[in-house]
C-alpha cells in the first residue's frame, strides 16, 4: 500500500507533496496551479476525482488514481 488513501486523503494533501503534484501534472500540466483546484484543498481525494469524471474519462481517471496509489 503507498501513502495515498484516497478515500481518506485530501486534495490539499496531494497538493503538498511533490510526487502526488507530478502525476496530476503529468496527466494535466498546470491543473495544480488553477484557482478551483486550490479551493478544493479540504475535498476528500476519492470525491474530487468524482467530480471530475464528467470532464475526464474513466481509464483517464482510473490511470490516475492507480499512480496516486502506488506512491
Amino acid at each position: 500500500m503507498g501513502r495515498f488513501d484516497l478515500a481518506t486523503t485530501t486534495v490539499g494533501q496531494l497538493l503538498d507533496d511533490p510526487d502526488a503534484v507530478a502525476v496530476v501534472e503529468r496527466h494535466y500540466p498546470g491543473i495544480t496551479g488553477q484557482p478551483m483546484v486550490k479551493m478544493m484543498r479540504p475535498v476528500l481525494a476519492r470525491k474530487a476525482l468524482g467530480m471530475a469524471s464528467g470532464y475526464v474519462g474513466d481509464d483517464e481517471l482510473g490511470a490516475i488514481r492507480a499512480e496516486l496509489e502506488r506512491i
